[in-house]
């Protein structure tokens, strides 16, 4: 279908902001789309200016021309405009917005660059002339972001100005950000308050008392933000790395303010991110560390009160409800466990042998310090000698200098070295022996720990946790340091057998197949069944 043959049509007039220097108003275009129907004799229906980038459809005045079609079906042949890049500056959403306007019997034309749809072959031009708006874009923001990126990288912030900075120029008319006197002096109160302790929701509020609209997201980007330490982020991009440059503008917070503040977010950050009971009881020592037998999930703790008023505490899951056992009974059972695994007899004799070992292995290092510390007498010594030979004029003043320089160069490299292999010694001897105190006495240490000391030696001596039922409980796998004390001498382990018949369920020594993992070196173990709870 010719243009010419068309009667009713729609104007469209379209500039983006930086487009009228080019001369592309919207006076100029409107000029010469009603001359161009003047000429054809076509009657004008409907005619609308944007001012909008040409980027996609979704602009004011072409959404309301698109309604007014809809609404007047028939009234409306074509849609003028001077030329394509007018239209739209994206080939996808062009060919798309073409086809809808098709089904409306309306037809798409540029008085500059006219194209007879009717001519299959026309459509390449068409796709050409569509094409180079939005190379032309793509090309334009790439020049932008590289322009942006150089402007970074110089230790300028080119861009709208940040809370707490306006823009203007420096001498040499170049973007420059400086401080506002209204709203800089409260961006450097949010940091102090900040560092204070003050809570947030107290901070907003007197930012906004104050003259300062912020909120809970606007607050957390501007303390993050290193623009107010004089810093410039520039972000990373292909190979270049994220950086922070020395900016031209003047810091509102002093760096040492900064990242105070960073460090004390980051703690906040780290704390929400942690695990934790809503309540912890001295009742339930065992809660975090029970699974369900029935369906996997963790077991929880709570109390119940009686018709006389008196609470009692029970472990149960809330996830298939099969499971409920009063805690004072599990919690004796685990008592009960802890007082057969005594490291005693011949096990002590072998842990014994084995921290004899590793106190061996620290002789080489003690050797090592008695040569070093031979030296340093010797060096101390030498120090003394070059003094007493610059008293006597034996030696030069430049000489002495020298030698002194190297004899306390070594000396002191020496001493810092010797004094940290004594802390790492008597470090390691301190904790040998606390820790087979601890072996030792188990029990007792349960007994005197805290609510978390309780809930640290029940999960390292069941590191796979407990999977709790009503009549039988068990674990995947003991502690191995638990596994050899029970294991370790015959008379020992016929001892505590017969002890622990009454609290673990014994298949033999070793689990059958099918039920654990049949063991690889034949070791003799106990069944990790717990039963009667």
């Amino acid at each position: 279908m010719m243009i010419t043959k068309l009667k009713r049509a729609a104007l469209m007039c379209r500039v983006s902001s930086d487009e009228q220097v080019k001369g592309y108003s919207l006076d100029i275009q409107d000029e010469a789309l009603r001359k161009y129907c003047e000429r054809y004799g076509i009657e004008i229906v409907y005619t609308f200016r944007e001012d909008h980038s040409a980027k996609d459809f979704k602009r004011p005045e072409f959404t309301k021309f698109l309604n007014f079609l809809s609404k007047n079906k028939g009234k409306v042949d074509c849609l003028l405009f001077t030329s394509w890049d007018r239209f739209s500056r994206n080939v996808t959403d062009s060919l798309i917005m073409l086809r809808r306007l098709e089904s409306y019997g309306i037809t798409s034309q540029a008085i500059e660059q006219p194209i007879d749809m009717s001519i299959p072959e026309n459509k390449a031009m068409l796709a050409i002339f569509l094409t180079l708006p939005e190379i032309d874009n793509d090309r334009r923001s790439i020049k932008i972001r590289g322009g942006v990126r150089a402007a970074l990288k110089a230790g300028r912030w080119s861009r709208i100005a940040p809370v707490g900075y306006i823009n203007s120029r420096d001498a040499n008319n170049k973007p420059l950000i400086t401080p506002s006197i209204k709203t800089a002096p409260l961006v450097k109160k949010a940091f102090e308050y900040v560092l204070y302790g003050t809570p947030q929701v107290e901070i907003i509020s007197t930012l906004r008392m104050k003259g300062l609209n912020t909120n809970k997201s606007t607050l957390s980007s501007l303390l993050r933000n290193p623009i107010y330490m004089g810093k410039i982020a520039v972000p990373a991009e292909g190979e270049e790395l994220f950086t922070l440059v020395n900016g031209v503008h003047e810091a509102i917070v002093s760096e040492d303010l900064y990242y105070k503040v960073q460090d004390l977010l980051k703690s906040k950050q780290r704390n929400l991110n942690k695990a934790f009971f809503t309540t912890k009881r001295e009742e339930l020592p065992l809660r975090g560390n029970l699974l369900c037998a029935r369906c996997g999930e963790h077991v929880t703790g709570s109390a119940s009160k009686s018709k006389t008023g008196k609470r009692h505490f029970y472990y149960h899951c809330n996830h298939c409800h099969s499971i409920r056992v009063p805690s004072e009974k599990a919690n004796t059972h685990v008592k009960d466990i802890l007082k057969l695994l005594k490291f005693e007899g011949s096990f002590d004799e072998l842990y014994s042998a084995l921290c004899d070992k590793r106190l061996k292995n620290l002789k080489p290092i003690e050797k090592n310090q008695t040569v070093k510390k031979e030296r340093i007498d010797e060096l101390k010594s030498r120090l003394i000698n070059t003094q007493d030979m610059l008293a006597d004029n034996k030696i030069s003043y430049e000489v002495y200098i020298e030698m002194r320089n190297r004899y306390a160069s070594e000396l002191e490299q020496l001493e810092s070295e010797t004094k940290e292999l004594d802390t790492i010694s008597k470090e390691t001897k301190e904790r040998i022996k606390q820790c087979h105190s601890i072996l030792s006495n188990l029990d007792n240490l349960y007994d005197k720990a805290n609510l978390e000391g309780k809930q640290k030696i029940v999960s390292s001596i069941f590191p796979e946790k407990i999977i709790f039922g009503e009549k039988k409980s068990r674990t995947p796998r003991l502690n191995q340091a638990v596994l050899l004390s029970l294991n370790n001498g015959k008379a020992s382990t016929k001892r505590k057998t017969e002890q622990l018949s009454e609290i673990f369920e014994l298949s033999g020594l070793v689990e059958s197949e099918g039920i654990e993992p049949s063991s690889k070196q034949g070791i003799n173990k106990p069944s990790t069944y717990l039963v009667n709870f």
